[in-house]
C-alpha cells in the first residue's frame, strides 16, 4: 500500500482512538490530498509542487530520488515569476544577483554597460511607455485588418514596416548549415503555428487548451484596445484558428520531429529556382530577394510539403484566415512591449498559462529581457568581476579526463563491430571543449540604445536591436563559420552539446554551489558537474548525435549492422518511458520525446562510474546522493504538463531514479535486490552505453 496512504489511515485512526490531532509538518498550503498517487508508474511524481508534503520518508531501495530528497521537496517552492526550482538551476539566482549588481554599479563605464544599463531603464520607465500607449503598433495592426485582395496581403508582408514589425509566418533564418558545417545557409521552417504542435489541432491536450487561452486572451486584449466589437473578436479567433488548423495539417507534429528519422528528413538541400517551385504563390522567394538571402549557396528547407501546402493555401478564400492569424500571432508578440496597462494583462495571462502564482518584480523581469537582448555585455562585465582562468583550467581538465574514458569506453565495447568503434573514437577525438568563457565574440558595435533623456523609446529598442541582430546575421550568408565565436548566452544555467561543430560547452551561468565550486570533495565533482559533462559528451552518440560526424557535418559512419543493433537498444528506452505514467490522469509519457536525454544521462553516469573505478577509497554514497541532489526539483503541474508534451529531458525524479538503477555500484551500495522499487533487472535494463 502507498506509504502516504498508510500516514493518512494511522492519522483517522489515532483521532478516532484519543481523541487527539495528528500533526504532519505539513507546509503551508502544499497539500495534495486531491492527488491519485496510486496511478503513478513505477514512482510518485515528487516534482509536482506538494508531492511530497507529508513526515513519511521512502526508502533508499524504494524511491531513492525521494528518500534523498524528501525534506527539500517537502519545503521548497518556486519563487515569483518561477514556474519551477531546481538545485540544477542554482546558478540562475547566482547570475541574477551578479548581474544587478553590474547594473547598479554606477562606477562602470563603457560600451557594454552603457548598453545594458539603458535599454534597462527604458523597460521600467513606465511614464514614457503609458504615454505612448498602443500608438507604436496601432496603424500597422489596423493596416492588416484593411486588407481587402490577396495582392493588397502580398504587397504587405514585403512591406518593410511589416519586416521591421510584423511577420511573414514563415519567417528564414541564418544558420551553420547540417552539410558543410564550415559554412552558413539559409533556413527555411515550416510555417509558425499559434499552438506548439500540430497535433494539438488534431487531439488538443491540457497543455494545447492552456496554450489557446493565452493566445486568445492576449489577441482579444488587443482587439478591445483597438476598438473591436466583442461579436468581431470571436469571429476573428475563430477564423484564425480555422486557417491555422489547415496549415498543421502539412505540418510533422512533436512526436514525429523527436524520432531520430527527422535528422535526416529535415535537412533538404534546394536551389532558389526549386524554393521557387515550391512557393510560387505565396511570396517567400521575394521576401528572400528584397531582405539579402537570396543568393545563398546553401537554402536548406524543413519540411518541403509544408511550403508546399502553405503555398497552396495562399487564395483569396483565405485571405480572412490570413490577416486574423497575423493578428493573433502578432498580439503576442506586441502585448509585453507595449504600456503598463498592456503589461500587466500578459503578466495575468502568461502567469495562468504556466502556474505562477504570483509575478516576479518588474526590476527582475527588466534584468531577464535585457540580458536576453544584450547576453555578451552582461558576460564580458561578469566575467571581468567574478571569474578567473583557475577555474575555466579546472572544468577544462575535468572535459578532457571525461573525453579519456569515453574513449576507453569505446575501446572496450562488446556489442559494435571495430570499424564502427574506430570511427567513433575518431569523433570523440576532435570534441571541441569550450568550458566557462570564450577568448573571441560577436562584434557589438553594430548596437546602440537611445536612452530616455535623448527621445529613445522602449519600444524602438527591442525593435531596433532585432533589426541590427538581423543585418549582421544575414552578412554571414556564404561566409566561413567562425567555430571560436560560441552563439549562446554563457551566462545561461545550461550546459549542451553542439553537433553542428561538435563541442561540449559548459557555461558559466551553470556554476554554482551544487554544480561546482573548487572546493568540493572529489565524489561530488563526479556526482554533479563531472555527470553533467559526460552526458553532454555522450549526446554525440545518442540517437540524432550519431548522425553527425566530427566535423559537424550530418554523415553517416555507421555500418548498417551496428546502426540496427544501436536503434535496437535504443527502442527498448523508449518502451521503458512508454509506460511511466507521470500524473494521477493517467497522462500518457512518450520515450521517443526524451530518449536523447536519457541516453545521455545514463552514459554521462556510466563514465563517472569508470572514472570512480581508480579512485582508492572512493565514497559511492556520497557520489549517488550528490547526483540525486543535483536533480531536486519542484514544478507546477503546468509546467509538468508541458514538459510531457514536449521534446526534452525526462522529468527529474526519473532522472535520478532511472538513471542509477542501471547500474550494479548503486545496487551494492544500498543493498537493493529483487522486490525493491529501485530494482531492475540486468536483463531489463535499458542504458544504450
Amino acid at each position: 500500500m502507498n506509504k502516504r496512504l498508510i500516514a493518512v489511515l494511522m492519522a483517522a485512526t489515532m483521532t478516532i482512538l484519543t481523541g487527539c490531532r495528528i500533526s504532519y509538518a505539513i507546509p503551508e498550503e502544499s497539500s495534495t490530498s486531491d492527488t491519485d498517487e496510486k496511478v503513478m508508474t513505477p514512482w510518485i511524481n515528487s516534482n509536482i509542487i506538494g508531492a511530497v508534503s507529508w513526515d513519511v520518508t521512502e526508502s533508499y531501495k524504494d524511491d531513492f530520488y525521494y528518500a534523498v530528497n524528501h525534506d527539500w521537496l517537502r519545503d521548497t517552492r518556486p519563487g515569483p515569476g518561477e514556474t519551477s526550482t531546481a538545485n540544477i538551476v542554482g546558478g540562475k539566482k547566482i547570475v541574477k544577483n551578479r548581474c544587478m549588481e553590474l547594473l547598479n554599479d554606477k562606477s562602470l563605464s563603457g560600451s557594454d554597460a552603457d548598453l545594458i544599463r539603458n535599454f534597462y531603464e527604458l523597460y521600467l520607465d513606465w511614464d514614457n511607455r503609458n504615454e505612448a500607449g498602443i500608438k507604436p503598433v496601432e496603424p500597422f495592426l489596423k493596416e492588416l485588418m484593411n486588407i481587402n485582395s490577396l495582392d493588397e496581403m502580398t504587397e504587405f508582408l514585403l512591406s518593410e514596416e511589416n519586416h521591421r514589425l510584423g511577420s511573414i509566418i514563415i519567417t528564414p533564418g541564418v544558420g551553420v548549415s547540417p552539410v558543410d558545417s564550415s559554412k552558413y545557409e539559409v533556413a527555411i521552417p515550416t510555417p509558425a503555428l499559434l499552438l506548439s504542435d500540430s497535433a494539438e489541432y488534431v487531439n488538443m491536450t491540457e497543455n494545447g487548451e492552456r496554450e489557446k487561452a493565452y493566445a486568445n486572451g492576449c489577441a482579444s486584449y488587443m482587439m478591445t484596445r483597438l476598438g473591436m466589437t466583442e461579436k468581431d473578436q470571436e469571429k476573428i479567433l475563430e477564423q484564425a484558428y480555422d486557417f491555422d488548423a489547415k496549415i498543421a495539417a502539412f505540418e510533422k507534429t512533436a512526436l514525429e520531429r523527436a524520432d531520430k528519422s527527422y535528422v535526416g528528413d529535415s535537412i533538404n538541400m534546394v536551389t532558389f529556382e526549386e524554393l521557387r517551385e515550391l512557393s510560387p504563390d505565396f511570396p517567400l522567394p521575394a521576401y528572400l530577394e528584397k531582405y539579402g538571402c537570396s543568393e545563398a549557396e546553401l537554402i536548406d528547407v524543413a519540411e518541403p510539403d509544408s511550403i508546399r501546402g502553405f503555398n497552396s493555401l495562399y487564395t483569396e478564400e483565405n485571405l480572412e484566415g490570413i490577416k486574423a492569424k497575423l493578428l493573433v500571432q502578432l498580439s503576442d508578440s506586441f502585448i509585453s512591449l507595449l504600456d503598463e496597462e498592456a503589461y500587466r494583462k500578459y503578466q495575468e495571462l502568461n502567469n495562468t498559462k504556466n502556474g505562477i502564482s504570483e509575478s516576479a518584480p518588474d526590476e527582475e523581469e527588466a534584468y531577464l529581457k535585457t540580458r536576453t537582448t544584450f547576453p555578451d555585455s552582461f558576460a564580458r562585465l561578469y566575467i571581468d568581476r567574478y571569474l578567473n582562468e583557475n577555474i575555466r583550467q579546472e572544468i577544462t581538465k575535468l572535459c578532457e579526463d571525461c573525453i579519456e574514458t569515453y574513449d576507453e569506453m569505446l575501446a572496450e565495447n562488446d556489442w559494435l563491430t571495430d570499424e564502427t568503434v574506430k570511427a567513433a573514437r575518431h569523433k570523440l577525438s576532435k570534441i571541441r571543449i569550450n568550458a566557462v568563457y570564450p577568448d573571441k565574440w560577436e562584434d557589438y558595435s553594430i548596437y546602440s540604445v537611445k536612452p530616455a533623456k535623448n527621445g529613445g523609446n522602449y519600444f524602438d529598442a527591442v525593435i531596433d536591436q532585432r533589426e541590427a541582430t538581423e543585418k549582421r546575421t544575414i552578412s554571414k550568408i556564404n561566409t566561413g563559420n567562425d567555430k571560436d565565436i560560441w552563439i549562446v548566452d554563457v551566462l545561461d544555467t545550461n550546459c549542451y552539446y553542439d553537433k553542428n561543430d561538435n563541442s561540449i560547452n559548459i557555461l558559466s551561468g551553470f556554476l554554482c554551489d551544487y554544480t561546482y565550486s573548487e572546493d568540493m570533495k572529489l565524489e561530488q565533482k563526479y556526482g554533479a558537474l563531472g555527470a553533467v559533462i559526460g552526458h553532454e559528451i555522450s549526446h554525440a552518440f545518442d540517437t540524432k548525435g550519431s548522425q553527425y560526424d566530427g566535423d559537424g557535418n550530418f554523415r553517416d559512419w555507421w555500418t548498417e549492422e551496428d546502426k540496427n543493433a544501436f536503434y535496437e537498444r535504443a527502442d527498448k528506452l523508449v518502451k521503458f518511458y512508454d509506460r511511466v505514467v507521470p500524473l494521477d490522469d493517467g497522462s500518457e509519457y512518450h520515450g521517443t520525446l526524451i530518449q536523447t536525454e536519457a541516453i545521455a544521462d545514463m552514459a554521462g553516469f556510466k563514465c563517472m562510474l569508470k572514472m570512480a573505478e581508480e579512485v582508492e577509497n572512493f565514497d559511492y554514497d556520497l557520489f549517488f546522493k550528490t547526483y540525486e541532489r543535483l536533480f531536486a526539483e519542484v514544478s507546477s503541474r503546468e509546467r509538468i504538463v508541458k514538459m510531457i508534451h514536449k521534446k526534452g529531458h525526462p522529468l527529474t525524479y526519473l532522472r535520478g531514479n532511472v538513471t542509477v538503477q542501471q547500474f550494479d555500484e548503486f545496487l551494492e551500495t544500498y543493498g537493493i535486490e529483487e522486490g525493491d522499487g529501485m530494482y531492475l533487472a540486468p536483463e531489463d535494463r535499458i542504458a544504450v552505453w
